[in-house]
């Protein structure tokens, strides 16, 4: 009666999986914080510095946008990296095709966005102190 041995670390392809789904709650993670974190960060951040509701207005404005976009290339990076983890996109391919990655990250984009405003409608409309007019 022989014993079959079973490999003591892990294989490369189990890794693999392990550091995809990673990198998956990472997208994901990160595109709630590209809609939600950001502003409502910017939001509080500019609540501290500004002594005016119109100087917080207009600086939200401008801070909000240029966070997202200082924000958006990592969440390319993770799915670039992503794509190449699965093997789905080497690095010579990224080169050619000039960067446009298509992967999860933008169902991720477009389902935390849906998320995002329904989290705003329900903030605005059930939970301000001061809704646009009564619901009930």
């Amino acid at each position: 009666m022989g014993s079959v041995a079973m490999p003591s670390r892990p294989t490369r392809r189990a890794r693999d999986r392990l550091a995809a789904g990673f990198l998956l709650v990472l997208m994901g993670v990160g595109s709630l914080v590209l809609w939600i974190g950001i502003p409502a960060g910017v939001l509080w951040a500019l609540s501290k510095v500004t002594e005016s509701s119109a100087e917080h207005f207009v600086l939200a404005l401008i801070a909000i946008p240029a966070a997202m976009i200082l924000f958006a290339p990592a969440l390319f990076w993770l799915n670039g990296l992503y794509l190449r983890v699965i093997g789905a996109l080497a690095e010579e391919d990224e080169e050619e095709r000039g960067g446009r990655l298509r992967g999860p990250l933008e169902l991720f984009l477009y389902a935390s966005m849906v998320i995002a405003l329904a989290v705003l409608v329900v903030w605005v409309f059930f939970l301000a102190k001061t809704p646009p007019f009564t619901v009930w």
